[in-house]
């Protein structure tokens, strides 16, 4: 194993060269080491050699990449300064910090627009203003936008599939449905097939759009690590080990009153944070990075490591999170935090947020997993590509939630998205009272919000309530029966 010494050596003799800083970088990310060693190394090359441009760039990723978001913005824009090449490509990574960081979709458009300025044949911006519009729930305008990106580039697979995504599909001899089928004949895109999934499934025909779902899971599970239930078993089991009620007691305090809204994927989260940000009490703050980025940095065992926390640790982790929660909804409102994968580090986020309050969205087991196998969740959720494996962690899952009700009483409050939609006054007012709100009537009409949505529900929550997706499971039951029969029901 190297040692720390070992890299700050190889540091210091790659320090004067900027492509040995690339290489060793590179290296140390792919090992998992710590971002700080790589930032230390390019602020030395830069006080070495303040005006290459090409090392302020690099240096503005990997401040990106360790969340100092301001700065990295500052550095792009100082490597714009030092005339940096390629300048378009600045304004787009600058864009993307203000899309997916920052909640700024304004600001992000306005440096997607300046990268059109110095390129306006620039696929990649037409393809990100897009992805902005669809998030304002413009559906014609992302269409626009990426119909633009395909114009540029007719072999852009991803823009085909978003395009799609904007469309609904009534007829068979739809035109962009002809397209999706004949670039799905010759692609391995995992997103065409998924589209082209969505597209059959509006139109009823669901074999076809189970084909293609299948056909794009298996090409992400060949490109994923492999799901080990014995291994993520484990796993929970050191979490409810290590988090016991014992544990939490040595972190009382007061904090903020953020809400943490968080379960499986595909239950119903983003939907219940679209009702609270229609409460005048509530800003919604979409899927956080904070918590998983702070895990992946001082805990890359977790949850080895959280038996010896300081309490200067987590005073500054709770500074850095009122910091953060500040830039994006001032003081006079409640932050919500919908990233569902937090369920599984609340022991650690009541720790550092004494007074956090958290919402665990469930549904029928079923309808979740075949929302999530028809949906692409991303990388990290390698359990998603069999519908065998999706329900072993919904199991362990659910009692990782137990653990935590069973510490945290009335401060999590589990919502079932049947009865959200089926009871929605009734049930938005018992998490009101949860959460120490009043109710308010504009809870009921969430889907009139002119705000930004980022998750993959993005049209559905632009919908007024409906029960259409409970028992969206049996339209593929053939197939839950195959895999899990006489379980089914259980």
């Amino acid at each position: 194993m190297t040692k720390y010494s070992d890299i700050q050596s190889l540091l210091r003799r790659a320090r004067h060269n900027l492509p040995a800083i690339d290489q060793v970088a590179s290296y140390l990310l792919q090992k998992r080491y710590s971002l700080k060693h790589a930032l230390w190394a390019y602020k030395k090359y830069l006080a070495y050699k303040p005006g290459d441009a090409n090392a302020a760039f690099n240096y503005a990723y990997y401040l990106g990449k360790d969340g100092q978001f301001e700065a990295a913005i500052n550095m792009y824009k100082r490597s714009l300064e030092l005339g940096i090449g390629a300048s378009e490509e600045v304004f787009l990574n600058i864009a993307n910090i203000y899309t997916d960081h920052l909640r700024n979709n304004e600001q992000a458009k306005v440096h997607l627009q300046h990268a059109l300025t110095k390129r306006p044949d620039y696929a990649s911006a037409y393809y990100n203003l897009g992805n902005l519009s669809e998030q304002d729930g413009n559906r014609s305008e992302a269409a626009r936008y990426f119909g633009k990106c395909l114009q540029i580039d007719p072999s852009n697979e991803a823009a085909l599939a978003r395009l799609a995504d904007t469309h609904r599909f009534v007829e068979q001899d739809d035109p962009l449905l002809t397209r999706l089928i004949g670039t799905a004949k010759s692609c391995n895109n995992a997103d065409v097939h998924i589209a082209l999934g969505k597209a059959y499934e509006q139109l009823a025909e669901f074999k076809l759009a189970w084909r293609h779902f299948s056909k794009a899971n298996a090409l992400d599970k060949a490109a994923l690590p492999v799901y080990r239930q014995v291994v993520t078993e484990a796993v929970f089991h050191n979490i409810k080990s290590q988090c016991s009620r014992g544990w939490l007691t040595h972190y009382r305090g007061q904090s903020t009153e953020p809400v943490f809204i968080c379960g499986m994927f595909r239950t119903g989260s983003t939907l219940l944070e679209q009702v609270l940000a229609a409460h005048p009490a509530f800003f919604a703050g979409g899927e956080s990075e904070f918590f998983p980025r702070l895990v992946a940095r001082e805990f890359p065992d977790y949850p080895r490591g959280l038996e010896s926390i300081s309490t200067e640790k987590l005073y500054f982790w709770k500074e850095e999170h009122n910091r953060l929660v500040e830039s994006i909804a001032g003081n006079s409102i409640r932050l919500t935090d919908k990233r569902p994968d937090n369920f599984l580090f609340i022991g650690l986020i009541k720790a550092i947020l004494p007074s956090a309050k958290f919402v665990v969205t469930e549904r029928d087991w079923r309808d979740v997993a075949t929302s999530i196998f028809c949906t692409r969740l991303g990388l990290t959720q390698n359990y998603a590509t069999s519908l065998e494996d999706i329900r072993h962690y919904i199991g362990l899952q659910k009692e990782l939630v137990d653990h935590w009700q069973s510490i945290l009483g009335s401060d999590l409050i589990r919502v079932q998205y049947e009865d959200l939609v089926s009871d929605p006054r009734g049930t938005i007012s018992v998490v009101l009272e949860g959460l120490r709100e009043a109710w308010d009537e504009r809870c009921l009409c969430f889907d009139r919000l002119v705000n930004t949505v980022q998750t993959a529900s993005v049209w559905q929550v632009r919908e007024p309530f409906h029960t259409k997706s409970i028992g969206r499971w049996k339209n593929y039951k053939q197939q839950f029966v195959e895999t899990f029969g006489a379980e089914l029901n259980s």
